[in-house]
């Protein structure tokens, strides 16, 4: 029998205590609450109201997040290196920022005293506790992450066959139309799911700059939010259903995505 090394134990070990530490809260909450009791809380009018402005507030978010998040992905990519960092740099930034100074730094942009306030104001729109706050809270959050993995894929194409589609008479947007989007076309459906799943479970940043307003902006997670305060036995439920949600889109992502070839 082959004896295992100190280093191998070791990270047995660690893997063990992690896989420890991410299954145990994730069981504790899926036990919480029963199939039936969770059937009951899915019927319930207000979780309705809030499980569909949850997904329609992230499905609404998607097509601006595809057409800015894309070619400023594609860009990124083929930008020269010297630029690129200080560009991944401004990307990154709302990836670190905390969630409640990201709604703060919405509201002080959108707010009827930010920014643009004044200009939001004489057209005659309000956007900060909307459904419409919802949307750009979840732009702003999400499209950052959806880029910087975008980039990695158009990183991933080889060169050459775009220069060969050049060669031969293709301009720049068919080259990137029918050559590059096709390649990466897998992997840009698990991100727009992976997006999705990201807009569903967003809270920080949508509680301060869109408010928790029921029936009018309150997603899931605000929902789970206020349910605690009231009745946490309601807040387990939610939490569980928004889990096996997650799960789900997780799961469909890890179908769809191209698999990583090893050699």
């Amino acid at each position: 029998m082959t004896r295992l090394r100190p280093f191998t134990l070791f990270l047995f070990g660690c893997s063990g205590l992690l896989t420890l530490l991410l299954l145990l809260p994730i069981i504790a909450i899926l036990i919480s609450s029963n199939p039936l009791e969770l059937l009951r809380l899915t019927m319930r009018p207000e979780v309705l109201q809030a499980l569909w402005i949850t997904f329609f507030s992230s499905l609404l978010a998607l097509p601006p997040i595809f057409l800015l998040g894309l070619p400023s992905a594609y860009a990124l990519s083929r930008s020269d290196a010297r630029l690129r960092r200080p560009l991944e740099t401004l990307l990154e930034l709302p990836m670190v920022m905390p969630p409640i100074v990201a709604g703060l730094a919405l509201l002080l942009a959108f707010g009827r005293r930010g920014l643009l306030g004044g200009l939001l104001h004489d057209l005659g729109l309000r956007i900060p506790f909307s459904l419409t706050a919802v949307v750009i809270a979840i732009l702003f959050v999400v499209t950052p992450y959806f880029v910087r993995r975008c980039t990695s894929l158009f990183d991933g194409v080889d060169h050459k066959l775009e220069d060969a589609a050049l060669l031969l008479g293709a301009t720049p947007f068919q080259t990137f139309l029918h050559v590059t989007l096709p390649l990466v076309r897998r992997g840009l459906t698990a991100e727009a799911i992976m997006a999705l799943a990201q807009g569903i479970g967003l809270f920080g940043a949508i509680i301060l700059f869109a408010g928790n307003l029921p029936g009018r902006t309150q997603t899931l997670s605000l929902a789970i939010y206020s349910a605690f305060e009231s009745d946490p036995r309601q807040a387990f439920g939610l939490g569980a259903l928004l889990l096996l949600i997650s799960l789900l889109l997780l799961t469909l992502v890890k179908l769809v995505a191209p698999t990583r070839r090893t050699g």
